[in-house]
């Protein structure tokens, strides 16, 4: 039978307990969880869903009265399914809710769809976020050859003409500069996109619980950048899921996403996962030359 606990703070234990037995995905993070609550406005509801299959992190979206799995399952790869169809069920028989929503790894939503109840139908994919997978021991910092010519100048140019340091974002005592760099970094976001604004505003505020690591990028005395992460559950994978800047230099962006890349592999991640974007995007990661990709899929399901 599956149970529902919502107050996910006072659930920690026994919600890393999930993670540590069953954690496989980037985002299986109990920290990057409560964050997640802040991604719209207003706030969303946590709700951890578990049964003897394992769990699923899930949100209430009260303002449209619907559900969200917002991660891939805690769960062994024969029992996802299941633990789905059981999570569906129970909302739609139980709650007043005429939608649930999902992110799932693409590879998992055909067999999701085969098991669906008649009852029940899929809509379309509503987007898809790609995700490129680094595999560092093959990523020379030098960047040397051809294809990285442009970039390498780049860098050349940047770090000739700026004075760069790092600092642990832990430790960095001026938190209003960090507030400041999210909103200037909100403030060039297309207002299409979803920008996360309160999620990096609560991570800040919460002094970066739940990351392995987490550094701020200063140019010229100034914090303009913030890449933080963790390793992701079970594996060899680090999870690259904040990389954000202030666009006040035209190189900035590639800087701080080669910083990242560098300072992991000096540090022994022997893989990374940078986040998952729209195909939109692809073009600025492809210059970092990804090994692979994994697709996410956004999509929801309805009453027939």
């Amino acid at each position: 039978m599956i149970k529902f606990y919502e107050d996910t703070v006072a659930e920690q234990a026994r919600i890393e307990a999930a993670i540590k037995k069953y954690g496989w995905a980037a985002e299986h993070n109990f920290w990057w969880y409560q964050y997640y609550q802040y991604w719209y406005a207003p706030t969303q509801r946590t709700i951890f869903a578990e049964t003897d299959r394992g769990a699923l992190f899930t949100v209430y979206i009260e303002r449209n009265q619907e559900y969200f799995v917002v991660f891939d399952p805690l769960a062994a790869p024969a029992e996802r399914v299941l633990l789905l169809m059981e999570y569906v069920t129970s909302i739609f028989s139980n709650t007043q809710a005429k939608k649930i929503w999902f992110q799932l790894d693409k590879a998992e939503r055909p067999a999701f769809l085969r098991a669906l109840p008649e009852a029940y139908r899929s809509n379309p994919v509503y987007y898809t976020l790609v995700s490129p997978i680094y595999d560092l021991r093959q990523f020379d910092p030098t960047l040397p050859g051809g294809h990285y010519k442009t970039l390498r100048k780049e860098m050349h140019k940047f770090y000739r003409e700026h004075q760069v340091t790092v600092h642990d974002a832990k430790t960095f005592t001026d938190r209003d500069g960090l507030h400041a760099l999210v909103d200037a970094w909100k403030a060039e976001r297309p207002n299409t996109e979803q920008s996360m604004t309160g999620v990096y505003h609560h991570m800040i505020d919460a002094n970066f619980q739940g990351t392995d690591e987490a550094r701020i990028f200063i140019v010229d005395g100034k914090p303009v950048g913030l890449n933080a992460g963790w390793r992701v559950p079970n594996s060899d994978r680090y999870y690259g899921s904040v990389g954000i800047h202030n666009f006040s230099d035209d190189g900035l962006g590639a800087m701080l996403y080669l910083e990242d890349l560098v300072w992991l592999k000096a540090h022994g991640y022997s893989e990374v996962d940078m986040g998952g974007s729209e195909k939109s995007l692809l073009a600025f990661k492809n210059k970092f030359c990804p090994q692979l990709y994994e697709e996410m899929v956004v999509f929801s399901i309805v009453k027939k």
